[in-house]
């Protein structure tokens, strides 16, 4: 006998609607156990799929996607979503190269409607689609899926404080893992959930008030108290007094793990009039008790053992970029108490939670607000303080107004720590970092700093601290090195605008900016085998560059190229290009980098090689001219 009996039978949406509402919870618990041993042998993004099972079983079986829209916030709970819309065999190769992405993606389904990675775009775009909807007179649903840290974004709020306005028809679910079930959710809770979302007490409200309306004389005192005594009822018994406040009917909070109990009230939000909120309490992990225990170790896993949960262990002998990033900041900090460090959400990626846990005064976890994260952390080099604001490349793209206005044109010494700078894996399109050199290179007063290895982040981040002539950034990818070759105690001094020769030769010249040095290093050693001279070139330091020494090093090359692991139009290649002499650009061959589409996921070692980033490759182009 199968092992998924009813699974087996769902090869899409329609299917699973065909199947008895008694039969759901069965449903449930087959997804749980095919992503917990499918993931157990692969990996992937795990806690968060195992709390949002039941909702998406529910939000799947009410409407009638893909007809129905069903639009997903951040999108790494998504994995039952593909489960149920025909891609539950191919889970197999999530985030793997040239497998199912491990977010949604229109390319690969018709069920996925946005390309999702980064928080708080989904209510902007359940607007837009029932605004479209309603502007085409048609009547499908619309409904969206948020977490309770991407709903109190700045974009999410500024899309509710929008939809109270115009309120369209439209369902916001509020997954919310942060907690526990709440007590509220009991039979008081349940009560007045069935009662404010029955059409019975929508239709005597409206009447009601359309009557007192009509009194002559008290009648807009009478409503205006009406009103009120609602709201004050609502705020008093329910949480969700800022939704009403913003203009969304507020139902919740409901047991988002009793998904018969979900499917019932889902179907009475749906007939609601304008914007509505349904608020579903969910616990990370659910079903599998390592992950429950500690949801944040299992939000992302590698492959584990599915009986007792134990991931292999991570080698010992190195330390990530992260962690370096996080020790070096607690050596400083210990020395220093007037640095400050600021992270949107990132603690545990960015390597401060043995900072947060050691300084917890001076880390400022501002949550998914990387607009707020770049002004905030401008104020505090305003202020007196030694800000370090430690953000992921992607996210940083997010802040890009604020890192104009509040840091770079005022000339703010914020230092600038960009984490999974480059080619980033496994995350694919949304969360590749090849885009930070092109606008920093571009900014007045922005220093950059570009290292080639782990070394060089200690270096960096040591030299930045006194560094107060204007903002500075130093980027970096997701990788480790052997503790042996970090120098935590000693590190090497920095000299402003100065690059490293790491080879000398008369044929060639590569200029190497940054993680990219493997590769050239790697290709220097093939043209050499091939009877080239190569003079390799490590530009460390990006902005401000000694450009006459620089020159002058290439003066002495017959060509010369760029490595850059960013896209092509986005990386250093323009702004070194437009300060070099012209007899200088006469000796230019070609920049080496990323084309300007959306970048697969994968190895970095498989991307690079699919998008001719791999030695052979560069070495075949360069002696081809």
């Amino acid at each position: 006998m199968s092992q998924y009996p009813i699974l087996e039978t769902i090869l899409s949406p329609a299917d699973l609607r065909k199947i008895p509402l008694e039969k759901l919870p069965q449903v449930c618990n087959e997804i749980r156990d095919y992503i917990i041993d499918t993931l157990a042998g692969i990996g992937g993004h795990f806690a968060s799929n195992l709390g949002a099972i039941e909702l998406t079983v529910a939000l799947h079986y009410v409407l009638e996607t893909p007809e129905d829209k069903l639009i997903w916030d951040v999108g790494h709970q998504t994995y039952p979503h593909k489960i149920l819309t025909g891609r539950r065999e191919e889970l197999k190769t999530v985030r793997k190269f040239n497998g199912l992405s491990g977010f949604p993606k229109r390319e690969e389904s018709e069920y996925d409607l946005y390309n999702t990675g980064h928080a708080g775009t989904s209510i902007s775009q359940v607007l837009g689609e029932a605004c479209a909807r309603d502007l085409l007179g048609l009547n499908h649903k619309v409904v969206g899926v948020i977490g309770d840290a991407s709903i109190a974004t700045g974009m999410s709020l500024e899309a509710m404080n929008h939809g109270g306005h115009i309120r369209p028809n439209s369902l916001v679910l509020l997954n919310d893992n942060y907690m526990s079930i709440s007590k509220n959710v009991g039979s008081i809770s349940n009560y007045l959930n069935a009662l404010i979302s029955s059409q019975i007490y929508h239709t005597w409200k409206k009447y009601s008030f359309r009557f007192l309306q009509w009194i002559p004389l008290i009648g807009p005192a009478l409503m205006s108290f009406a009103h009120k005594a609602e709201k004050s009822f609502k705020h008093f018994m329910m949480p969700g007094g800022l939704f009403e406040d913003l203009g969304f009917s507020y139902i919740g909070p409901v047991d988002g793990h009793d998904v018969i109990g979900l499917v019932k009230i889902l179907k009475k939000s749906l007939q609601l009039e304008g914007p509505v909120i349904l608020h579903a309490i969910t616990q990370k992990g659910k079903g599998y008790s390592p992950a429950e225990k500690d949801p944040i170790k299992y939000h992302g896993v590698t492959p584990f053992n599915r009986t007792d949960g134990a991931m292999a262990p991570s080698d010992s002998t190195k330390i990530g970029f992260s962690k370096i990033v996080g020790n070096v900041l607690m050596d400083l900090t210990k020395k220093n108490q007037n640095i400050s460090v600021i992270t949107p959400a990132m603690i545990e990626g960015s390597g401060l939670k043995e900072y947060s846990e050691k300084f917890p005064k001076n880390l400022f976890d501002v949550g998914i607000a990387e607009q707020h994260a770049v002004a905030f952390a401008g104020a505090l080099a305003s202020g007196g303080s030694i800000p370090f604001l430690c953000i992921y490349s992607t996210f940083l793209t997010r802040g890009m107004d604020q890192l104009v206005e509040d840091v770079s044109l005022m000339n703010l010494p914020v230092r600038i720590v960009i984490d999974r700078a480059g080619v980033v894996g496994a995350d694919g399109e949304t969360h590749q970092g090849l885009s930070d050199l092109g606008y920093l290179l571009g900014l007045p007063n922005m220093s950059v700093l570009a290292p080639s290895k782990g070394q060089d982040i200690i270096d960096g981040l040591c030299f930045m601290e006194k560094f107060e002539s204007g903002p500075i950034a130093i980027r970096f990818p997701k990788d480790s090195i052997p503790i042996q070759d970090c120098n935590f105690t000693q590190p090497n001094s920095i000299e402003v605008g100065k690059f490293r020769k790491l080879s000398d030769g008369s044929d060639i010249g590569i200029l190497s900016i940054g993680s990219i040095l493997s590769v050239s290093m790697a290709t220097k050693q093939l043209l050499e085998d091939a009877g080239k001279s190569v003079k390799l070139i490590d530009l460390f330091w990006l902005r401000p560059l000694d450009l006459n020494a620089l020159e002058e090093e290439l003066s002495g090359v017959k060509s010369f190229v760029i490595l850059d692991e960013s896209y092509v139009d986005m990386g250093a290649s323009g702004y070194l290009l437009n300060h070099f002499q012209p007899k200088t650009l006469q000796k230019f061959l070609k920049t080496y980098a990323l084309p300007p589409e959306p970048i697969l996921h994968g190895e970095r070692v498989q991307i690079l090689k699919h998008y001719n980033l791999d030695p052979a490759t560069i070495t075949k182009s360069i002696l081809s001219f």
